[in-house]
């Protein structure tokens, strides 16, 4: 009944009816990537894709030429095959770019790469249970509606039809010998979001590799020696989605740091720390690699293989996930270490301070021997309140005002939030006191992987949100031990004097080699936070792409 309307209105307009399938299709699909590429203008920018407005149509006109080259069998089987590929791809990239300003390509992919099963189904649990996941099913559902529709439509090209046909394939092609003539073939498959995905896949099968070969001959650099003490005991702690902001060690009106805050007077603060990045995967292989943003193949080899070759014992505890040998950038910079223990691998809801049993037995096992323990934590990764257990939260407290102008979602997502970060706290405390009891050299450094894109005023919550600065500004803390302040006050004196100095983590491998005294021959001193004469450099956010501004950080609640 719907068909016969549709086609006896279109009769109406001349002879339009007989091109009805591919007005339906064409006007559907260009659209859509109109508005699609509306909403990348900036995005894109950040993936180095310009003009993608042109891109996106000179692609989707070509997309539409086959309806009128193809005989009626043809062009039944392409329209099911490509509307729900390309129309699906255009729905795909919008959600994205509205909800997570995020574009398709290898950050999305390396995301999807990382993520665990377990961690992947409670976020699409949380997803489809909520107004996001009805406009997933609506989509969905309109898109299946579409393809039945305009394939029940009868539309028989003639000659008139087939060298239309052609006409619309040529900005295309036209734009396709362009890149060949600049030599540029790859990017004629960086035109639509159909096609980018596939360029995504490759560029990250690309890093891989690279850190595959950095794994298997990692290339350490020459003369290398270890200057610290024989029995020193560095613990790296790796937070995860913990914003600066909502620390009260650094200004936040909530104490999410009250135990922390007892021990602020033997912690070295560091307040103008950024990681380039919003994701994990992406900020963790150049924490530990010498790649950084803007030279991500380049690792070289892994800061656990350096730590190795100069002697010392690497161990991993990690609440996060564990997959192949092969799998991940991140598993590959891990590999070397000596012992790695996951908590209840692939289990997203576990909480981090089930970890610190199993960080007491490590410790016990260290005994004299120098001795590097990684924590990974899942901090206040979301969903935040499965971070911390019912009755360990603090917000929000007894007596606090809400604002009426604020959203009760947001209040009770910053609520939430604030309570993962005092959760962490709590186990920052812990690992602390126990390193003091050990009475030997010994150092803590935290930071987190990236931020979180909460801010005052929000009126809604986009989860690390790309074009908002908390989402990279991140806490970076570092303790010594009195043994190890006495073996090396030069470098205790040194964080000190750095503490207010701008740094990006995709640079902190220098730190880290010079925490556990290792360096080589033309080691770069000015790279290292603990070094009094360190440089900082120019620092990007946006997958390292655009300039940080810095802003004044707001202490207030959201």
């Amino acid at each position: 009944m719907v068909r016969s309307k549709i086609r006896r209105a279109a009769r109406r307009c001349g002879g339009i009816h007989n091109y009805f399938d591919f007005i339906l299709v064409a006007g559907i699909l260009l659209i859509l990537g109109t508005f699609e590429a509306g909403l990348l203008r900036d995005s894109l920018s950040v993936e180095t894709v310009q003009r993608p407005g042109l891109r996106n149509c000179c692609f989707l006109l070509a997309l539409c030429a086959p309806l009128l080259l193809l005989p009626p069998r043809w062009n039944r089987a392409y329209t099911w095959i490509f509307l729900p590929a390309a129309a699906g791809s255009v729905l795909l990239q919008i959600f994205l770019e509205v909800y997570y300003g995020l574009a398709v390509g290898e950050s999305l992919v390396t995301i999807l790469m990382v993520s665990s099963p377990g961690e992947s189904l409670e976020y699409f649990g949380e997803l489809l249970f909520s107004w996001k996941g009805v406009e997933i099913i609506g989509a969905a559902a309109a898109l299946l509606l579409l393809c039945r529709l305009s394939c029940a439509l009868k539309f028989s090209p003639g000659r008139r039809e087939k060298i239309a046909g052609v006409l619309l394939l040529l900005p295309f092609l036209a734009l396709s010998a362009a890149f060949c003539f600049e030599n540029r073939p790859r990017e004629i498959l960086n035109c639509a979001t159909l096609t980018r995905l596939g360029v995504a896949l490759g560029g990250y099968r690309h890093t891989l590799d690279s850190f595959a070969q950095a794994a298997a001959e990692p290339e350490i650099p020459p003369e290398l020696r270890r200057s610290a003490p024989g029995d020193l005991l560095g613990v790296i702690v790796i937070g995860e989605s913990a914003t600066r902001s909502h620390h009260s060690l650094y200004g936040y009106r909530r104490r999410t740091n009250p135990r922390l805050e007892a021990w602020k007077n033997e912690l070295i603060l560091f307040d103008d720390v950024i990681s380039p990045t919003v994701h994990t995967a992406s900020s963790l292989v150049n924490v530990f690699s010498f790649a950084t943003l803007q030279e991500r193949n380049s690792p070289r080899c892994s800061f656990t293989a350096m730590a190795r070759r100069a002697g010392l014992r690497t161990v991993l505890v990690s609440n996060q996930l564990r997959w192949g040998e092969f799998d991940t950038p991140i598993t590959l910079m891990f590999k070397d270490v000596d012992d790695a223990y996951y908590l209840k691998e692939q289990v997203a809801d576990s909480r981090d301070d089930q970890l610190l049993p199993e960080v007491e037995r490590k410790l016990g096992e260290a005994g004299g021997i120098p001795t590097l323990l990684f924590i990974h934590l899942l901090g206040s990764h979301m969903p935040f309140r499965h971070r911390y257990p019912a009755e360990a939260a603090l917000f929000p407290a007894p007596g606090e005002t809400a604002d009426p102008h604020i959203p009760a979602t947001v209040r009770q997502l910053t609520a939430e939030y604030d309570n993962s970060i005092a959760f962490t706290d709590r186990l920052l405390d812990a690992l602390l006191s126990r390193l003091k009891t050990l009475k030997r050299p010994a150092f803590l450094l935290y930071f987190s992987d990236h931020g979180e894109a909460f801010y005052p005023g929000m009126s809604d919550w986009v989860a690390r949100d790309p074009d908002v600065n908390a989402s990279y500004e991140i806490p970076f803390l570092l303790w010594f031990s009195p043994e190890y302040r006495k073996a090396r006050p030069e470098a205790a004196a040194g964080a000190q004097a750095n503490r207010h100095q701008p740094h990006q983590t995709d640079r902190l491998i220098y730190t880290l080699l010079e925490l556990a005294g290792i360096t080589y021959r033309d080691f770069p001193q000015e790279e290292s936070l603990l070094n009094p004469g360190y440089r900082p450099h120019p620092r990007f956010i946006h997958e390292g792409k655009t300039p940080y501004c810095k802003k004044p950080q707001a202490t207030e609640l959201p």
